[in-house]
């Protein structure tokens, strides 16, 4: 009887530091992260799905070509996360970014669809994507070069 005692007190006790762990914020990530377990955003016949972990965001792009995925640490409010399927390119931003454009190879330009902090491009056929361009709230722009993959 001592040990059934002990065994629904350690239950107890384990239950509670896992939602204990589960309700409180994680250092270093946005009041919106911290809220934000999963989430997918539709965009046409594409997703991208986030998910937060104890260990960081994770997303993934799923379209009919196939799909990518990819984690950070953490996205700040000005910052943004993405990864390149196979015929398109999606990812996360934080709540200061104000847009997100894409550079393709052949001088293609486009502005990705972005709605709740989540972002989706389509990369046409014969094209790669060359460059992720954020724009910040008052007009910031920074530029990242994407290396294609081998």
């Amino acid at each position: 009887m001592l040990a059934v005692l002990a065994l629904a007190a350690a239950v107890a006790a384990g239950l509670v530091a896992v939602r204990s762990a589960l309700n409180a914020p994680a250092s270093g990530v946005d009041a919106a992260q911290v809220t934000l377990r999963s989430h997918t955003t539709t965009f046409g016949p594409a997703q991208v799905v986030v998910r937060a972990l104890s260990s960081g965001i994770c997303y993934r792009v799923i379209e009919p070509s196939g799909s990518s995925h990819a984690c950070r640490p953490r996205v700040g409010a000005s910052e943004i996360g993405y990864t390149v399927s196979p015929r398109g390119i999606g990812g996360v931003a934080g709540s200061r970014v104000q847009a997100v454009i894409v550079k393709f190879t052949r001088r293609g330009t486009t502005w990705a669809a972005l709605r709740d902090g989540v972002f989706y491009a389509n990369v046409p056929p014969a094209y790669r994507v060359r460059a992720v361009i954020k724009v910040l709230r008052g007009g910031v722009r920074q530029r990242f070069d994407v290396t294609p993959s081998v």
